[in-house]
């Protein structure tokens, strides 16, 4: 009977407002914030979005009026985000006894340091490989008439697929395919822009749309799908095919070419500069690694607060606060030592993926 008693009333608390913490811990809380919102940004997800996601993992469960408080955005902003995480089953809710609130609770099971659930990056990616198996089969009618341009587009389509395996190996634990040949070089320089003869828009919208990874800036999305099935783009080129002005064209490829999403050939006399994305396979992964590292690098910084804290015992702080802060910052390190080794899975299928493209490379160029 007490352990009924008891358990009804840890089961009524947890359904209670949580408690904020105080003016004195919000420069701590506005850095584990800030962590997250860079992992966030890292890997093109929308900011605000990302800061409600990093409130919900700091504190747990929260209300849609204390997110309001928190982030200072409108609850429309916040109602709509809150329904896109329940839809993705990250979130759940409850009804705060003799009120009409609901508390919005995280699912730590089902992300990382990132709003995106890995089954539904799983999800979409054997999707996207069904499609890309599908849309090569259908090219292959294509090949008597532009052979040349076909071949080129099948190889760019198996460094999606590369992608894709080095993924599954990470995620799923499974080993399904050997990684696939995607080495252009000896069908079209990298000093060429392939002009398809055929339409190609709707193959680059629809693997964009699948596979879904720079959704939240449809600017870089319509760049990133043309650089995928092109390859090498001058300025023009890419301004035609995306239908943007100069100016964003010209802003976006310097950010591009800041995070190492494409390379710029040397500028030859009187001829454009030539754009590309060589790999799609290394340049995403490679991206996503780059990330990870960061997440990594945060552990000493965490450790300094919590050291801080350790020292601050006695300080005005408050005790609460101080009780709080370091349960939070001593399980954010203990999430980011379980992702190190669950992401080794990740660095070595993108070892494999490395050590085979350039053993292809060599075979070919020998």
């Amino acid at each position: 009977m007490i352990d009924i008693v008891i358990e009804t009333a840890d089961r009524m608390k947890s359904m209670e407002p949580t408690r904020l913490l105080s003016k004195q811990s919000k420069e701590i809380e506005r850095e584990i914030v800030t962590f997250y919102k860079t992992v966030g940004n890292m890997v093109s997800l929308n900011s605000r979005t990302t800061e409600i996601f990093a409130y919900l993992r700091i504190y747990d469960a929260l209300t849609q009026e204390q997110l309001k408080q928190l982030t200072g955005f409108s609850l429309g902003t916040i109602s709509t985000t809150l329904q896109s995480f329940l839809q993705t089953d990250i979130i759940n809710h409850t009804i705060i006894p003799g009120t009409h609130k609901n508390l919005y609770r995280i699912r730590p099971d089902r992300v990382d340091f990132v709003y995106t659930a890995t089954t539904k990056i799983i999800e979409n990616l054997e999707r996207l490989d069904g499609y890309i198996m599908e849309s090569q089969t259908e090219l292959r009618h294509l090949m008597s008439k532009y052979p040349r341009e076909i071949e080129f587009l099948h190889y760019r389509l198996n460094s999606l697929r590369n992608y894709i395996e080095a993924q599954r190996r990470q995620i799923s634990r499974e080993k399904r395919y050997s990684f696939f040949q995607e080495d252009t070089s000896g069908i079209v320089p990298l000093n060429e822009v392939v002009v398809y003869s055929f339409e190609t828009r709707e193959l680059d919208e629809n693997l964009m749309d699948i596979i879904s990874l720079y959704k939240e800036d449809p600017v870089k999305d319509r760049i990133l799908r043309i650089f995928f099935t092109h390859r090498s783009l001058d300025q023009q080129t890419l301004i035609e095919l995306s239908r943007f002005s100069r100016s964003t064209i010209s802003r976006y490829l310097r950010s591009l070419l800041a995070n190492g999403y494409i390379i710029a050939l040397p500028k030859e006399y009187q001829k454009p500069r030539i754009y590309y994305l060589n790999s799609i396979s290394r340049t995403i992964l490679s991206n996503i690694l780059k990330t990870d590292n960061f997440i990594y690098s945060y552990v000493p910084r965490f450790q300094e607060i919590l050291y801080k804290l350790h020292s601050e015992k006695q300080s005005e702080r408050d005790s609460r606060d101080i009780a709080f802060l370091e349960v939070k910052i001593g399980n954010i390190i203990k999430q980011i030592e379980f992702f190190k080794k669950k992401t080794r899975f990740l660095r070595q299928a993108y070892q494999d993926l490395c050590e085979f493209l350039e053993k292809n490379t060599s075979a070919k160029n020998p």
